[in-house]
């Protein structure tokens, strides 16, 4: 597993896969987000600068990441699509269904959970999700939101 945002190029290498020039360009604009992207909105990222890259190109990358176990696959923000995760540090997603954007909670408890997990089964937790949805009743206008990056720090985190 994949600990550092830095190391999507490194972990396709050490499973073997040949790095082209856009499959490296996909992993340096993944490693560079906090905003827990889509396909297509790390698609119009990175065609700006390869003007032949097909949207294929970066569901391959995707899977291929996900299946070495590099990324995560969140599911959809109750936008219909899927959006992917860089961090593989133990946390909690926070899922907003108005603006569909989504946010990490580093928790303590998630690292108690994950630990009780792992002694009831009696073996180590390779992966694990937890994804919370909600919605900003509260807010009239979805860029009020509370998942909005404005509202958020930097890295896309909601602070416990």
């Amino acid at each position: 597993m994949v600990k550092k945002r830095t190391g999507l190029v490194e972990a396709l290498k050490e499973a073997g896969f040949r790095m082209t020039p856009q499959r490296t360009a996909i992993c340096e604009a993944l490693s560079t987000r906090f905003d827990h992207p889509t396909a297509h909105s790390l698609y119009e990222q990175v065609k700006a600068e390869y003007s032949s890259l097909s949207l294929n190109t970066v569901y391959q990358t995707l899977d291929t990441l996900l299946r070495i176990g590099a990324i995560t696959s969140l599911g959809s923000a109750g936008d219909d699509t899927i959006h992917f995760e860089v961090n593989t540090d133990p946390h909690i997603n926070l899922a907003c269904l108005t603006c569909h954007r989504i946010c990490d909670l580093n928790s303590t408890a998630i690292q108690a959970l994950e630990a009780e997990v792992q002694e009831a089964i009696g073996s180590k937790v390779l992966s694990g999700r937890v994804v919370y949805y909600s919605e900003c009743l509260e807010q009239s206008d979805p860029s009020d939101c509370r998942f909005n990056p404005a509202s958020s720090n930097k890295e896309g985190r909601v602070d416990e």
